[in-house]
């Protein structure tokens, strides 16, 4: 009788993950819905029973459980996107940060894309320079970093074909200059 309330009771977990408000604030406004998203330590990542015991655990720069409802996001990239402003912190850590935060965030939407790497990635490409917008970029910037985010997808649809929309539309780069 013990094992069994022991097993009917909630699954919690010992991490205890960082959950800075704005990450949260503009994952809930990709997902229309508020979220839960967090950002562990190293040590708490590489613990992770789902991706720090794979085997090759780096590959996964963020993932959704859509079963229990939140996001968790590799430190690296947390820290980059809650640092879009930051020119200490580099370009491609903000941009992946950004990218990364924003495919998640289309996870926890409820939409039909949601359970297709594709479709979730096409909008976090396409959604980019507004999820950098909202973390604090001003237009300039977002646009400075899109090429960084345009670099971190097309790595991530090389590599990983399931994540490639044959039919998404890419944003273009705007050249920072005046006429």
């Amino acid at each position: 009788m013990i094992v069994s309330l022991v097993a009917a009771l909630p699954v919690h977990s010992a991490f205890a993950y960082d959950r800075p408000p704005l990450i949260e604030q503009v994952a809930s406004t990709f997902a229309q819905r508020a979220v839960d998203v967090r950002c562990p330590t190293m040590q708490e990542w590489v613990s992770d029973p789902i991706w720090g015991t794979a085997s090759n655990p780096p590959r996964a720069w963020g993932y959704t459980d859509m079963v229990r409802d939140y996001s968790v996001i590799h430190p690296l990239l947390c820290a980059g996107a809650a640092a879009v402003t930051d020119t200490a912190v580099p370009a491609w850590q903000r941009a992946t940060g950004v990218l990364v935060l924003v495919h998640e965030s289309y996870h926890l939407r409820h939409w039909n894309g949601r359970y297709s790497e594709a479709k979730v990635e096409c909008q976090a490409i396409r959604h980019f320079r507004k999820g950098a917008e909202l973390l604090g970029a001003s237009p300039e910037l977002a646009n400075d970093l899109l090429p960084y985010g345009l670099a971190a997808h097309d790595r991530m649809v090389r590599l990983y074909p399931n994540y490639r929309d044959q039919a998404c539309k890419l944003p273009l780069w705007a050249l920072p200059m005046q006429p």
